[in-house]
């Protein structure tokens, strides 16, 4: 038999009002310290201290709670290339560079967040890769190199290069040398690039 005190604590942790920011955070939490495999609307009301039926007055699935993760967590890298862009100044080779840094280093500090984000989570889990607010430094510094017809090109270009070196490193596939040192080499040597195709036309 339940003792009066211990029915009264249940009955708290129970009906603990939690709001949607509070829940999202939690959720994101688990996602990065336990992976995507772990993450549940059950795990996530235990690491709240509540049922799991309260969830779902705020997200109707699992998969709407993911929805969520994502959109947090693609507000902070927005948020990280803005601060990254600003901070830089108007140069636009310098503009992309610092990009390119901060990305690779967002997604190193968050690997089980972006590989959600980026990775082979079904598309119904996980906005598109190139939100506007994540591609808005990238495509306003490629507009200065290569004008504006070009810079959705130029962005998807740069996205490809940085993601596909994020991604090996995060498998463990850069095995050689310092991956930032490859990775600075290839986003100058695509700025040279870009400034080439500018110089000579299509």
């Amino acid at each position: 038999m339940i003792s009066l005190s211990r029915r009264t604590a249940l009955d708290m942790v129970y009906t603990k009002k939690i709001d949607e920011e509070t829940l999202v955070a939690t959720a994101s939490d688990v996602l990065e310290h336990e992976g995507i495999e772990a993450l549940s609307m059950r795990r996530v009301a235990q690491a709240l201290g509540v049922r799991a039926s309260s969830l779902y007055h705020h997200f109707p699935d699992k998969s709407a709670l993911l929805r969520a993760v994502a959109e947090k967590g693609l507000r902070q890298l927005a948020e990280v290339l803005e601060r990254a862009a600003e901070r830089t100044g108007p140069d636009p080779q310098q503009q992309i560079r610092a990009l390119a840094i901060a990305y690779h280093e967002w997604a190193l500090a968050h690997p089980r967040l972006y590989l959600m984000l980026f990775g082979s989570t079904p598309v119904e889990e996980r906005p598109s890769p190139l939100g506007q607010a994540v591609s808005a430094p990238m495509l306003a510094a490629a507009a200065q190199l290569v004008g504006e017809q070009k810079a959705v090109a130029a962005t998807q270009a740069a996205w490809a290069l940085v993601h596909g070196f994020v991604t090996l490193e995060l498998a463990g596939q850069m095995r050689l040398g310092v991956p930032l040192e490859g990775l600075l080499l290839g986003v100058e040597a695509f700025v040279q690039g870009l400034r080439a195709s500018r110089i000579n036309g299509p």
